[in-house]
């Protein structure tokens, strides 16, 4: 889209018009004001090209910034869920640590007395 000859064309132009004033002071009134019009022009398209490149450029940065945050986002929900899930699981283990040890402690005591008797 950025071709090598539209900036040449508008460096071209861009000259045209700062020359176009000394031609016309020194040498032909008309050709410094033929080479003023053209310079305008081919100038003018120089620019115009460069205003839709920043647009579209911006266009996709904005898209690939939304984008961007839409990812962090999604990324974000899933380490929640996942730290919910190793924390629901830390306290399962826990419980079943806890009653596993309370069976225990109940057989042991069970045993004692059927021996004591």
């Amino acid at each position: 889209m950025f071709e090598f000859e539209t900036i040449l064309a508008f460096s071209i132009g861009a000259g045209l018009v700062a020359i176009a004033p000394i031609v016309r002071k020194f040498g032909n009134q008309q050709l410094g004001d033929s080479m003023s019009i053209s310079g305008k022009k081919m100038a003018k398209e120089g620019i115009k090209l460069g205003v839709t490149i920043i647009d579209v450029a911006g266009a996709a940065t904005n898209s690939f910034a939304r984008h961007a945050a839409e990812a962090v986002e999604s990324i974000g929900d899933l380490v929640a869920e996942a730290r919910t899930e190793l924390e629901t699981e830390a306290v399962a283990a826990s419980s079943e640590k806890e009653s596993n040890l309370n069976n225990s402690s109940e057989t042991k005591l069970k045993k004692i007395k059927k021996d004591s008797e």
